[in-house]
């Protein structure tokens, strides 16, 4: 086996005696205990919130700087029979907020259309095409939707044309924001909103919760949880505070009652158990089955097919959008393996040449737009750098980047400005455009801004929650780390460490024997432990039989039995 690079450490809030304490109070297992106070829960009444939110734990909409004033005009223009236009993204968080706030529209009565930006004809957020299309279209009101706090220009353009907006969006605000009728981001200078990290859908959310104040409120819109659930964690948005009780509950509906066009997708997605129903819906599967399907519509070309996979109401229109969407998701994947070889080939040659130091910038003509961020994402979780992979198109090169733990993309591409068309996103994903002449200055620069803070940060680390003992793993430690659920950005999910673990049995499972399997311990039954993609790591010859794990208790449910199966995270010899 090849030993990891990563330094293991415990939690920054490791403490023996609160976990103790904790775990004694709610009649946990200690490692559960281990784990709220890690990540930041102290007492048993902040515990019993965390592992059972509640609607009521919800922010009041009216606490967001702008919301009033958005609701009161688009309000006005329902009473008034305005035609109302509705201005998305392309990815699944904008997929889902213009679905929420077009069917919450329509149930108001409004006049309303729709319009999301194609990826490789318009590009990112709001665009003069899209501000003349209202116009033409009679639109007296454009409302934005996960975009739109950046469009100075084209919010000017509105405005000359008798066009009132209201933005929504939940990205960083530039220092001049547009001359909109309403702006409604938490994350706005002089926003009293206590939580920040609310996704595009969350934003709307609170809005559509707003709009039907005096038509059941806050329980109307609950109607709409599970979509919410489904852009909040696609977005990879910290899943914490609102975030996690919007995805916590909304997952919740999506098992209760799931709409056709989702339970068209979940079939195409395989999620089907062993009696051919469908296996639970959770934020790992939302991620990695059901949101790169949806996400593939706008990827590959039109996003509106997204859409109405959402409103689809009956199985045969919903399977044939599903089927469509399977497709596009098909050549998704393909074309993403050939940028990401090409990527490696480009990396691997810059890398000799002395670029890509301590960041990642590459770029090609034939790269597809809509697959850079996929592979972007792959070489930073790889290589633990910051990257960015850009499309070249005509004078310019567009593209994605996605960061590491310590390096918040948006800062540094803001030292970046004078080199740049344009840019915008979160710490850890970004877009941006960049004129070609200009590729070898920025590229030069945003490595050695990385760099300058590379020291500081240190080698790449994994936080482990606890050491553990093989007879703590059980069932019951799974069924309350399944109540911790759904897990993502900001709760991660535990990860505990066994050193000294005895191997007694090594082998690889799956097509070409690229999964890791293990059978660990010194009594019978045996602990069976699987690392996903760490085949590799079996050498022929291979002696030692002790090893210290990080890993995950999860279920395994097999041929009528269910046993405790370790999913490892790191593995090192001993």
């Amino acid at each position: 086996m090849t030993p990891t690079t990563s330094n293991w450490v415990l939690h920054p809030r490791h403490s023996a005696a609160k976990a103790a304490e904790l775990a004694a109070a709610l009649g946990a297992p200690l490692p559960i205990g281990h784990v709220l106070v890690n990540r930041g829960i102290d007492t048993a009444d902040q515990a019993q919130q965390f592992l059972s939110p509640e609607l009521d734990s919800l922010h009041n909409p009216g606490e967001m700087l702008g919301i009033e004033r958005a609701a009161e005009r688009i309000l006005a223009a329902i009473e008034r029979g305005e035609r109302i236009s509705i201005e998305g993204d392309y990815d699944v968080d904008g997929i889902t907020s213009t679905f929420l706030l077009h069917s919450a529209l329509l149930e108001l009565g409004a006049d309303v259309v729709f319009h999301i930006p194609h990826r490789i004809d318009e590009g990112y957020g709001l665009k003069d095409i899209g501000v003349r299309r209202a116009n033409v279209l009679g639109c007296k009101l454009l409302v934005t939707v996960d975009c739109g706090v950046t469009a100075v220009p084209e919010i000017a353009l509105a405005n000359s044309l008798g066009i009132d907006t209201v933005v929504t969006d939940h990205h960083e605000p530039p220092a001049r924001l547009p001359d909109a009728h309403a702006i409604v981001n938490p994350l706005q200078p002089g926003c009293p909103y206590p939580f920040k990290h609310l996704a595009g859908v969350g934003v709307a959310f609170k809005l559509v919760e707003r709009l039907f104040q005096g038509r059941g409120g806050l329980d109307h819109a609950a109607s709409y949880l599970d979509v919410v659930a489904l852009g909040t964690i696609a977005d990879v948005v910290p899943l914490v505070g609102e975030n996690r009780v919007l995805a916590r509950l909304g997952l919740e509906r999506m098992n209760r009652l799931l709409r056709p066009g989702l339970r068209a997708l979940a079939f195409r997605a395989g999620l089907l158990d062993t009696h051919g129903g469908l296996k639970p819906i959770t934020s790992t599967r939302v991620a990695f089955n059901l949101a790169p399907r949806l996400n593939a519509a706008g990827r590959m070309g039109d996003a509106s097919d997204g859409v109405a996979l959402l409103q689809a109401t009956d199985t045969a229109g919903a399977e044939a959008i599903a089927g469509r969407l399977e497709k596009r998701n098909k050549e998704r994947r393909e074309r993403s393996e050939e940028a990401q070889d090409l990527a490696r080939q480009l990396y691997e040659r810059e890398s000799e040449l002395g670029h890509c130091e301590s960041s990642i910038v590459l770029w090609h003509k034939d790269w597809h737009p809509g697959v850079v961020g996929i592979v972007a994402t792959r070489f930073a979780e790889k290589e633990h750098k910051p990257t960015l992979l850009l499309t070249i198109n005509g004078p310019t090169a567009r593209g994605s980047g996605r960061s590491v733990p310590g390096v918040d993309l948006t800062k540094l591409l803001d030292e970046c400005d004078d080199l740049l068309r344009g840019h915008g996103g979160h710490a850890f994903a970004a877009g941006l455009e960049v004129e070609i002449g200009r590729l070898e200055e920025f590229r030069t620069r945003f490595d050695a801004l990385v760099g300058r803070d590379a020291a500081s940060r240190g080698g790449p680390s994994l936080p482990v929650d606890a050491e553990v003992t093989p007879g703590e793993c059980t069932l019951e430690l799974v069924e309350w780390i399944e109540r911790l659920a759904p897990f993502g950005l900001g709760n991660d999910e535990p990860v505990f460490q066994w050193l000294g673990a005895e191997v007694h049995r090594v082998g690889t499972v799956g097509k070409a024997a690229e999964h890791l399997r293990l059978e660990l311990g010194e009594r019978e039954p045996r602990l069976q432990a699987i690392g996903f993609n760490m085949g590799h790591r079996i050498r022929s010859g291979e002696s030692s039989r002790l090893a210290d794990l990080a890993f995950t208790p999860t279920r395994n449910e097999w041929k009528e039995e269910t046993r405790v199966q370790l999913k490892l995270r790191e593995i090192k010899l001993t």
